[in-house]
Protein backbone atom coordinates (compact mmCIF):
# COMPACT_ATOMS: atom_id res chain seq x y z
CA UNK A 1 0.00 0.00 0.00
CA UNK A 2 1.33 3.42 -0.95
CA UNK A 3 0.61 6.16 1.56
CA UNK A 4 3.03 9.01 1.05
CA UNK A 5 1.68 11.01 3.96
CA UNK A 6 2.46 8.15 6.37
CA UNK A 7 6.10 7.85 5.29
CA UNK A 8 8.94 9.64 6.99
CA UNK A 9 10.78 11.55 4.24
CA UNK A 10 14.11 9.81 3.59
CA UNK A 11 15.14 11.67 0.45
CA UNK A 12 14.35 14.67 -1.71
CA UNK A 13 12.10 12.45 -3.84
CA UNK A 14 10.07 11.19 -0.88
CA UNK A 15 9.80 14.71 0.50
CA UNK A 16 8.56 15.97 -2.85
CA UNK A 17 6.00 13.15 -3.15
CA UNK A 18 4.65 13.82 0.34
CA UNK A 19 4.36 17.59 0.03
CA UNK A 20 4.64 19.26 -3.36
CA UNK A 21 3.08 16.39 -5.32
CA UNK A 22 0.06 16.20 -2.98
CA UNK A 23 -0.47 19.96 -3.24
CA UNK A 24 -0.27 19.77 -7.04
CA UNK A 25 -2.89 17.02 -7.21
CA UNK A 26 -5.18 18.99 -4.91
CA UNK A 27 -4.93 22.07 -7.15
CA UNK A 28 -5.36 19.87 -10.23
CA UNK A 29 -8.60 18.41 -8.84
CA UNK A 30 -9.92 21.91 -8.18
CA UNK A 31 -9.14 22.97 -11.75
CA UNK A 32 -10.68 19.76 -13.10
CA UNK A 33 -13.98 20.57 -11.35
CA UNK A 34 -14.00 24.18 -12.59
CA UNK A 35 -16.71 25.15 -15.07
CA UNK A 36 -15.31 27.12 -18.03
CA UNK A 37 -17.30 29.46 -20.30
CA UNK A 38 -18.43 28.21 -23.72
CA UNK A 39 -15.95 30.54 -25.45
CA UNK A 40 -12.99 28.82 -23.74
CA UNK A 41 -14.35 25.41 -22.68
CA UNK A 42 -10.95 23.88 -21.82
CA UNK A 43 -9.19 26.85 -20.24
CA UNK A 44 -8.91 25.38 -16.74
CA UNK A 45 -7.97 21.94 -18.18
CA UNK A 46 -5.06 23.48 -20.09
CA UNK A 47 -3.79 25.16 -16.91
CA UNK A 48 -4.14 21.87 -15.04
CA UNK A 49 -2.22 20.06 -17.78
CA UNK A 50 0.68 22.52 -17.53
CA UNK A 51 0.88 21.77 -13.81
CA UNK A 52 1.12 18.04 -14.51
CA UNK A 53 3.78 18.52 -17.18
CA UNK A 54 5.91 20.55 -14.77
CA UNK A 55 5.46 17.87 -12.11
CA UNK A 56 6.51 15.13 -14.57
CA UNK A 57 9.79 16.93 -15.27
CA UNK A 58 10.48 17.44 -11.57
CA UNK A 59 9.76 13.80 -10.65
CA UNK A 60 11.93 12.57 -13.54
CA UNK A 61 14.81 14.70 -12.26
CA UNK A 62 14.45 13.48 -8.67
CA UNK A 63 14.24 9.82 -9.78
CA UNK A 64 17.50 10.22 -11.69
CA UNK A 65 19.16 11.58 -8.54
CA UNK A 66 17.65 8.96 -6.20
CA UNK A 67 20.05 6.32 -4.87
CA UNK A 68 17.49 4.25 -2.96
CA UNK A 69 15.78 1.80 -5.35
CA UNK A 70 12.57 1.51 -3.31
CA UNK A 71 12.13 5.27 -3.28
CA UNK A 72 12.83 5.32 -7.03
CA UNK A 73 10.11 2.69 -7.54
CA UNK A 74 7.65 4.93 -5.72
CA UNK A 75 8.68 7.78 -7.98
CA UNK A 76 8.20 5.65 -11.10
CA UNK A 77 4.71 4.68 -9.93
CA UNK A 78 3.89 8.38 -9.57
CA UNK A 79 5.16 8.93 -13.12
CA UNK A 80 2.76 6.26 -14.39
CA UNK A 81 -0.05 7.94 -12.46
CA UNK A 82 0.81 11.36 -13.92
CA UNK A 83 0.75 9.90 -17.45
CA UNK A 84 -2.71 8.47 -16.69
CA UNK A 85 -3.94 11.90 -15.57
CA UNK A 86 -2.40 13.54 -18.65
CA UNK A 87 -4.07 10.97 -20.90
CA UNK A 88 -7.48 11.62 -19.35
CA UNK A 89 -6.93 15.37 -19.61
CA UNK A 90 -5.99 15.15 -23.29
CA UNK A 91 -8.94 12.90 -24.07
CA UNK A 92 -11.33 15.31 -22.37
CA UNK A 93 -9.87 18.11 -24.51
CA UNK A 94 -10.48 15.99 -27.65
CA UNK A 95 -6.78 15.40 -28.34
CA UNK A 96 -7.27 11.67 -28.79
CA UNK A 97 -3.96 10.57 -30.45
CA UNK A 98 -1.90 12.24 -27.73
CA UNK A 99 -4.25 10.87 -25.06
CA UNK A 100 -3.68 7.34 -26.34
CA UNK A 101 0.08 7.91 -26.28
CA UNK A 102 0.10 8.91 -22.62
CA UNK A 103 -2.32 6.18 -21.57
CA UNK A 104 -0.21 3.49 -23.25
CA UNK A 105 2.93 4.88 -21.63
CA UNK A 106 1.16 4.79 -18.25
CA UNK A 107 0.08 1.18 -18.78
CA UNK A 108 3.56 0.03 -19.77
CA UNK A 109 5.09 1.72 -16.74
CA UNK A 110 2.54 0.19 -14.39
CA UNK A 111 3.03 -3.31 -15.81
CA UNK A 112 6.79 -3.00 -15.20
CA UNK A 113 6.37 -1.60 -11.70
CA UNK A 114 7.12 -3.89 -8.74
CA UNK A 115 4.32 -2.02 -6.93
CA UNK A 116 1.60 -3.06 -9.38
CA UNK A 117 0.02 -5.49 -6.88
CA UNK A 118 -0.30 -2.80 -4.19
CA UNK A 119 -3.93 -1.71 -3.74
CA UNK A 120 -3.68 1.89 -4.98
CA UNK A 121 -1.57 1.20 -8.10
CA UNK A 122 -3.78 -1.82 -8.83
CA UNK A 123 -6.85 0.43 -9.02
CA UNK A 124 -5.01 2.90 -11.24
CA UNK A 125 -4.17 0.06 -13.65
CA UNK A 126 -7.87 -0.80 -13.81
CA UNK A 127 -8.55 2.83 -14.65
CA UNK A 128 -5.98 3.05 -17.44
CA UNK A 129 -7.25 -0.19 -19.03
CA UNK A 130 -10.81 1.14 -18.90
CA UNK A 131 -9.70 4.43 -20.46
CA UNK A 132 -7.93 2.65 -23.33
CA UNK A 133 -10.91 0.35 -23.87
CA UNK A 134 -13.27 3.33 -23.97
CA UNK A 135 -10.97 5.24 -26.33
CA UNK A 136 -10.88 2.41 -28.86
CA UNK A 137 -14.61 1.68 -28.60
CA UNK A 138 -15.40 5.34 -29.25
CA UNK A 139 -13.16 5.13 -32.32
CA UNK A 140 -15.17 2.17 -33.55
CA UNK A 141 -12.28 -0.23 -32.86
CA UNK A 142 -14.24 -2.52 -30.57
CA UNK A 143 -11.99 -5.54 -31.12
CA UNK A 144 -8.96 -3.45 -30.08
CA UNK A 145 -10.87 -2.08 -27.11
CA UNK A 146 -11.78 -5.60 -26.00
CA UNK A 147 -8.07 -6.38 -25.60
CA UNK A 148 -7.90 -3.82 -22.76
CA UNK A 149 -11.34 -4.45 -21.28
CA UNK A 150 -10.79 -8.21 -20.99
CA UNK A 151 -7.53 -7.51 -19.12
CA UNK A 152 -9.37 -5.26 -16.69
CA UNK A 153 -11.92 -8.03 -16.23
CA UNK A 154 -9.21 -10.64 -15.55
CA UNK A 155 -7.57 -8.26 -13.04
CA UNK A 156 -10.77 -7.88 -11.09
CA UNK A 157 -11.59 -11.59 -10.99
CA UNK A 158 -8.07 -12.48 -9.77
CA UNK A 159 -7.46 -9.41 -7.58
CA UNK A 160 -5.23 -10.05 -4.53
CA UNK A 161 -6.54 -10.09 -1.00
CA UNK A 162 -4.79 -6.80 -0.13
CA UNK A 163 -6.92 -5.03 -2.74
CA UNK A 164 -10.09 -6.66 -1.37
CA UNK A 165 -9.18 -5.51 2.15
CA UNK A 166 -8.08 -1.93 1.44
CA UNK A 167 -9.56 -0.69 -1.85
CA UNK A 168 -12.54 -2.96 -2.52
CA UNK A 169 -15.11 -0.21 -3.15
CA UNK A 170 -12.83 1.64 -5.55
CA UNK A 171 -11.99 -1.63 -7.31
CA UNK A 172 -15.71 -2.45 -7.58
CA UNK A 173 -16.48 1.00 -9.03
CA UNK A 174 -13.76 0.54 -11.65
CA UNK A 175 -15.14 -2.89 -12.52
CA UNK A 176 -18.63 -1.45 -12.97
CA UNK A 177 -17.15 0.83 -15.66
CA UNK A 178 -15.44 -2.21 -17.22
CA UNK A 179 -18.80 -3.99 -17.45
CA UNK A 180 -20.41 -0.90 -18.97
CA UNK A 181 -17.81 -0.74 -21.75
CA UNK A 182 -17.94 -4.52 -22.26
CA UNK A 183 -21.70 -4.29 -22.83
CA UNK A 184 -21.13 -1.65 -25.52
CA UNK A 185 -18.28 -3.53 -27.16
CA UNK A 186 -20.10 -6.87 -27.34
CA UNK A 187 -23.14 -5.13 -28.79
CA UNK A 188 -21.02 -3.56 -31.54
CA UNK A 189 -19.37 -6.95 -32.21
CA UNK A 190 -22.80 -8.48 -32.91
CA UNK A 191 -22.89 -10.56 -29.73
CA UNK A 192 -26.23 -9.45 -28.28
CA UNK A 193 -26.54 -12.07 -25.55
CA UNK A 194 -23.19 -11.10 -24.02
CA UNK A 195 -24.03 -7.42 -24.41
CA UNK A 196 -27.33 -7.96 -22.59
CA UNK A 197 -25.62 -9.95 -19.85
CA UNK A 198 -23.07 -7.22 -19.09
CA UNK A 199 -25.66 -4.48 -19.45
CA UNK A 200 -27.83 -6.19 -16.83
CA UNK A 201 -24.90 -6.61 -14.46
CA UNK A 202 -23.93 -2.95 -14.89
CA UNK A 203 -27.46 -1.83 -14.06
CA UNK A 204 -27.58 -4.10 -11.02
CA UNK A 205 -24.35 -2.60 -9.73
CA UNK A 206 -25.58 0.94 -10.41
CA UNK A 207 -28.69 0.34 -8.36
CA UNK A 208 -26.80 -1.38 -5.54
CA UNK A 209 -24.31 1.48 -5.36
CA UNK A 210 -26.89 4.26 -5.43
CA UNK A 211 -29.68 2.73 -3.35
CA UNK A 212 -27.61 2.86 -0.16
CA UNK A 213 -26.58 5.82 1.92
CA UNK A 214 -24.46 8.26 -0.08
CA UNK A 215 -22.97 11.55 0.99
CA UNK A 216 -24.25 14.80 -0.50
CA UNK A 217 -20.89 15.34 -2.18
CA UNK A 218 -21.01 11.89 -3.79
CA UNK A 219 -24.54 12.51 -5.11
CA UNK A 220 -23.47 15.84 -6.61
CA UNK A 221 -20.32 14.39 -8.14
CA UNK A 222 -21.99 11.28 -9.56
CA UNK A 223 -25.79 11.66 -9.58
CA UNK A 224 -27.97 8.63 -10.24
CA UNK A 225 -30.24 9.14 -13.24
CA UNK A 226 -33.42 7.20 -12.43
CA UNK A 227 -35.02 7.98 -15.79
CA UNK A 228 -32.01 6.66 -17.69
CA UNK A 229 -32.01 3.49 -15.55
CA UNK A 230 -35.72 2.94 -16.25
CA UNK A 231 -35.24 3.39 -20.00
CA UNK A 232 -32.37 0.92 -19.94
CA UNK A 233 -34.64 -1.63 -18.23
CA UNK A 234 -37.22 -1.22 -20.98
CA UNK A 235 -34.63 -1.45 -23.75
CA UNK A 236 -33.09 -4.57 -22.21
CA UNK A 237 -36.52 -6.15 -21.85
CA UNK A 238 -37.00 -5.78 -25.62
CA UNK A 239 -33.98 -8.02 -26.18
CA UNK A 240 -35.34 -10.73 -23.89
CA UNK A 241 -38.79 -10.55 -25.47
CA UNK A 242 -37.18 -11.14 -28.87
CA UNK A 243 -35.35 -14.13 -27.35
CA UNK A 244 -38.67 -15.46 -25.97
CA UNK A 245 -37.26 -15.13 -22.45
CA UNK A 246 -40.43 -13.56 -21.14
CA UNK A 247 -39.79 -14.18 -17.46
CA UNK A 248 -36.65 -12.03 -17.60
CA UNK A 249 -38.36 -9.33 -19.66
CA UNK A 250 -41.22 -9.27 -17.14
CA UNK A 251 -38.78 -8.92 -14.24
CA UNK A 252 -37.05 -5.97 -15.93
CA UNK A 253 -40.30 -4.19 -16.70
CA UNK A 254 -41.58 -4.62 -13.15
CA UNK A 255 -38.22 -3.32 -11.89
CA UNK A 256 -38.70 -0.24 -14.07
CA UNK A 257 -42.19 0.30 -12.64
CA UNK A 258 -40.91 -0.01 -9.08
CA UNK A 259 -38.21 2.55 -9.84
CA UNK A 260 -40.87 4.92 -11.20
CA UNK A 261 -42.45 4.85 -7.73
CA UNK A 262 -39.12 4.98 -5.84
CA UNK A 263 -37.20 7.74 -7.62
CA UNK A 264 -37.61 10.15 -4.71
CA UNK A 265 -36.31 7.59 -2.24
CA UNK A 266 -33.36 6.43 -4.36
CA UNK A 267 -32.08 9.66 -5.89
CA UNK A 268 -33.56 12.29 -3.59
CA UNK A 269 -35.57 13.99 -6.34
CA UNK A 270 -38.69 13.21 -8.35
CA UNK A 271 -37.75 13.71 -12.01
CA UNK A 272 -39.93 15.63 -14.42
CA UNK A 273 -42.23 13.61 -16.68
CA UNK A 274 -41.87 10.49 -14.52
CA UNK A 275 -45.62 9.81 -14.92
CA UNK A 276 -45.22 9.74 -18.71
CA UNK A 277 -42.29 7.36 -18.34
CA UNK A 278 -44.39 5.09 -16.12
CA UNK A 279 -47.06 5.03 -18.82
CA UNK A 280 -44.41 3.93 -21.34
CA UNK A 281 -43.38 1.10 -18.98
CA UNK A 282 -47.00 -0.04 -18.71
CA UNK A 283 -47.32 0.02 -22.50
CA UNK A 284 -44.16 -2.08 -22.88
CA UNK A 285 -45.46 -4.51 -20.26
CA UNK A 286 -48.72 -4.90 -22.14
CA UNK A 287 -46.83 -5.52 -25.39
CA UNK A 288 -44.68 -8.15 -23.65
CA UNK A 289 -47.75 -10.02 -22.38
CA UNK A 290 -49.31 -9.87 -25.86
CA UNK A 291 -46.21 -11.41 -27.45
CA UNK A 292 -46.08 -13.99 -24.68
CA UNK A 293 -49.66 -15.07 -25.44
CA UNK A 294 -48.88 -15.35 -29.15
CA UNK A 295 -45.83 -17.47 -28.35
CA UNK A 296 -47.89 -19.71 -26.05
CA UNK A 297 -50.47 -20.20 -28.81
CA UNK A 298 -47.74 -21.09 -31.31
CA UNK A 299 -46.27 -23.63 -28.90
CA UNK A 300 -49.69 -25.18 -28.28
CA UNK A 301 -50.31 -25.50 -32.02
CA UNK A 302 -46.85 -26.90 -32.77
CA UNK A 303 -45.40 -28.49 -29.59
CA UNK A 304 -42.40 -30.03 -31.35
CA UNK A 305 -41.08 -26.67 -32.50
CA UNK A 306 -41.25 -24.59 -29.31
CA UNK A 307 -37.88 -25.68 -27.91
CA UNK A 308 -36.04 -24.66 -31.09
CA UNK A 309 -37.78 -21.28 -31.04
CA UNK A 310 -36.87 -20.73 -27.40
CA UNK A 311 -33.20 -21.32 -28.05
CA UNK A 312 -33.17 -18.14 -30.10
CA UNK A 313 -29.77 -17.14 -31.41
CA UNK A 314 -28.17 -20.38 -30.15
CA UNK A 315 -29.69 -22.48 -32.94
CA UNK A 316 -26.35 -22.71 -34.69
CA UNK A 317 -23.33 -23.81 -32.72
CA UNK A 318 -20.51 -21.31 -33.04
CA UNK A 319 -17.31 -22.98 -34.17
CA UNK A 320 -14.11 -20.98 -34.13
CA UNK A 321 -10.91 -22.17 -35.79
CA UNK A 322 -8.65 -23.79 -33.21
CA UNK A 323 -5.59 -21.78 -34.16
CA UNK A 324 -7.46 -18.47 -34.00
CA UNK A 325 -8.96 -19.35 -30.63
CA UNK A 326 -5.63 -20.44 -29.16
CA UNK A 327 -3.58 -17.46 -30.28
CA UNK A 328 -5.42 -14.87 -28.20
CA UNK A 329 -4.45 -11.20 -28.16
CA UNK A 330 -1.25 -9.57 -26.89
CA UNK A 331 -0.55 -5.97 -25.97
CA UNK A 332 1.28 -3.55 -28.22
CA UNK A 333 2.75 -0.38 -26.74
CA UNK A 334 3.15 1.33 -30.11
CA UNK A 335 0.67 4.06 -31.04
CA UNK A 336 0.13 6.17 -34.14
CA UNK A 337 1.30 9.31 -32.29
CA UNK A 338 4.81 7.80 -31.90
CA UNK A 339 6.62 9.34 -34.84
CA UNK A 340 9.86 7.55 -33.96
CA UNK A 341 10.72 4.35 -32.13
CA UNK A 342 10.72 5.10 -28.40
CA UNK A 343 12.50 3.13 -25.68
CA UNK A 344 10.51 0.98 -23.24
CA UNK A 345 8.75 2.88 -20.47
CA UNK A 346 9.66 2.29 -16.84
CA UNK A 347 12.64 -0.01 -17.46
CA UNK A 348 14.30 -2.23 -20.01
CA UNK A 349 13.66 -5.73 -18.68
CA UNK A 350 10.80 -7.99 -19.78
CA UNK A 351 7.37 -7.49 -18.25
CA UNK A 352 6.50 -10.19 -15.72
CA UNK A 353 3.23 -11.80 -16.88
CA UNK A 354 1.04 -13.83 -14.53
CA UNK A 355 -2.60 -14.82 -13.93
CA UNK A 356 -3.54 -11.29 -12.87
CA UNK A 357 -1.62 -9.55 -15.66
CA UNK A 358 -1.64 -12.14 -18.49
CA UNK A 359 0.44 -11.72 -21.62
CA UNK A 360 -2.41 -13.09 -23.75
CA UNK A 361 -6.16 -12.73 -23.30
CA UNK A 362 -8.73 -14.78 -25.17
CA UNK A 363 -11.79 -12.89 -26.28
CA UNK A 364 -13.61 -16.21 -26.80
CA UNK A 365 -13.60 -17.06 -23.07
CA UNK A 366 -16.80 -15.15 -22.30
CA UNK A 367 -18.47 -16.55 -25.42
CA UNK A 368 -17.58 -20.09 -24.34
CA UNK A 369 -19.07 -19.45 -20.91
CA UNK A 370 -22.22 -18.10 -22.54
CA UNK A 371 -22.49 -21.31 -24.61
CA UNK A 372 -22.09 -23.43 -21.46
CA UNK A 373 -24.93 -21.52 -19.80
CA UNK A 374 -27.04 -22.13 -22.92
CA UNK A 375 -26.31 -25.85 -22.83
CA UNK A 376 -27.28 -26.06 -19.16
CA UNK A 377 -30.55 -24.27 -19.90
CA UNK A 378 -31.34 -26.54 -22.85
CA UNK A 379 -30.59 -29.66 -20.77
CA UNK A 380 -33.00 -28.42 -18.12
CA UNK A 381 -35.68 -27.80 -20.72
CA UNK A 382 -35.29 -31.34 -22.12
CA UNK A 383 -35.69 -32.81 -18.62
CA UNK A 384 -38.91 -30.84 -18.13
CA UNK A 385 -40.32 -31.94 -21.50
CA UNK A 386 -39.56 -35.65 -20.76
CA UNK A 387 -41.88 -35.80 -17.76
CA UNK A 388 -40.67 -33.21 -15.31
CA UNK A 389 -42.59 -30.03 -14.61
CA UNK A 390 -44.75 -28.78 -17.49
CA UNK A 391 -42.98 -26.02 -19.39
CA UNK A 392 -45.68 -23.48 -18.58
CA UNK A 393 -45.56 -23.97 -14.77
CA UNK A 394 -44.25 -21.15 -12.59
CA UNK A 395 -42.90 -19.00 -15.42
CA UNK A 396 -39.89 -21.30 -15.86
CA UNK A 397 -39.89 -20.80 -19.60
CA UNK A 398 -42.54 -18.39 -20.68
Amino acid sequence: QLSFSAMAPSSKLDEYLQQDFQETIKKYDELWEAQDPEETPYKSKYVAREMLEITVKQVEKLIAEEADEEAADRGREVMARLFLFLGKNLYFCEEVPQAEKYLIRSLERYLRSPLRMSPEPFCFIQDVLNQLGMLWCNRGGHSEGMNFLRRSQVMYVNRPQAVRDECEQRCEDNYTMTLFFLAQAYGALQKPSLSARFCAETMSRQLESNAGQRSKEAKERDPFDCKDWIRNCCALSDFFVNECMFWTAEYLLHSALVMCESCQEVSGIRPDNIDELRAECLRDTANMYAVRLKFARTCAENPSAWEEVWRGERKAKRVAPEDAASEGTKLSFRVAADRVERPPEGGTGPIQWDSIFPEVVHLEDEEAQDDRLAEESEAAVRSFSRGGWPWWVGGLSV
